[in-house]
């Protein structure tokens, strides 16, 4: 299941693009989307504050017609997502 929402991005003019709700349901925030170059950094920086990282491929089957100019430049981009990482779960001895 999909979650259209409206993102503003610097550098778009406001793009729709769906959100996966199962991502949310399963606590993941959406953070931005990024190239590959950003994307590696944003997964060691993100990890460096002990997040868990999520790369997904944006759903460019759902963007309209008249936001088609977007879709050459979303093809080449990851949208992020994170959570906090879960804390181990401790065994009584």
């Amino acid at each position: 299941m999909r979650n259209s929402r409206q993102i503003d991005h610097s550098g778009f003019s406001a793009c729709a693009f769906s959100l996966d709700a199962q991502l949310a349901a399963e606590g993941w925030e959406w953070r931005f989307v990024a190239d590959a170059k950003r994307a590696q950094e944003a997964i060691a920086m993100y990890e460096e504050l002990e997040q868990e990282v999520r790369v997904e491929a944006i759903a460019l089957a759902e963007i309209k017609e008249e936001c088609q100019g977007c879709w050459l430049v979303l093809s080449h981009l990851k949208a992020i997502y994170t959570r906090k990482k879960a804390k181990p779960v401790e065994t009584a001895s």
